[in-house]
C-alpha cells in the first residue's frame, strides 16, 4: 500500500509540474486514468493469480475423484467376476458329487441285490460248499475224516440266514453231522 502511496504522490508531482506549463489539463482526470491503468497492471494480475492458483487445485481434486470413482468400478467388477467363479465352481462340485454319490448308490444296490442272491451248488464237494460259508462267517471248517471232504451235494446257501441255521440244514442231511464251537465247525 506504501507504494500506492508513493505512486500516487509521484504522479501528483508530475501532473502538477506538467499543470503549471498547461492550465487546460485536468490533473484529477489524468490521476484517475494512471490509477485505473496502475490497478489493472497490478490488482487484476493478482486476482488471476489467485484463480490460476484455485484451477490447479480444482484439477488435482477432480483427478482424485476421478480415480476413487474408477478405483471403486474395478472393485466391484472384481467382486462381481470372482463371485460368478466361485459360484460356477461350486455349482460345478456340486454337480461332481452328486454323479459319483450316484455312481456309488448304483455300485451299493448292485452290490446289495448280489450279496443277496442265493448261491446255488450244483453237485459240488461240501469242502467247497462249507470253505465259502465259513470265509463269510469268519469261521474255520475241521473236518474229522477226509472222505467227508468229498461228499457231493446240490445246496442253495442263502446269504441271509445265520450260520446256524445253516448248520441245521446241514445236519438234516444223513451222511454229514456239523457242530460248532465258537469259531470253528467240526465236521463229522
Amino acid at each position: 500500500m506504501e507504494s500506492n502511496d508513493k505512486l500516487e504522490e509521484l504522479l501528483h508531482q508530475m501532473y502538477a509540474q506538467e499543470s503549471l506549463h498547461d492550465d487546460d489539463i485536468n490533473t484529477s482526470d489524468i490521476i484517475d486514468e494512471e490509477w485505473t491503468k496502475f490497478e489493472a497492471e497490478h490488482f487484476r494480475s493478482e486476482r488471476s493469480d489467485v484463480r490460476g492458483k484455485r484451477i490447479p487445485f480444482l484439477k488435482i481434486a477432480a483427478m482424485i475423484m476421478g480415480v476413487l470413482m474408477l478405483s471403486g468400478i474395478a472393485y466391484a467388477t472384481i467382486y462381481i467376476i470372482s463371485s460368478n467363479s466361485q459360484k460356477a465352481q461350486e455349482e460345478q462340485t456340486m454337480a461332481t458329487a452328486n454323479s459319483q454319490l450316484s455312481t456309488l448308490n448304483s455300485q451299493l444296490a448292485e452290490q446289495d441285490s448280489t450279496q443277496h442272491k442265493p448261491i446255488v451248488y450244483e453237485n459240488a464237494k461240501l469242502e467247497v460248499i462249507l470253505d465259502d460259508i465259513a470265509t463269510f462267517h469268519q469261521v474255520e471248517p475241521v473236518y474229522k475224516k477226509e472222505e467227508t471232504k468229498h461228499i457231493r451235494l446240490y445246496f442253495t446257501w442263502d446269504k441271509k440266514q445265520d450260520l446256524d441255521n445253516i448248520i441245521d440244514t446241514f445236519n438234516k442231511f444223513e451222511r454229514i453231522h456239523i457242530t460248532r464251537y465258537d469259531k470253528i465247525l467240526i465236521v463229522e
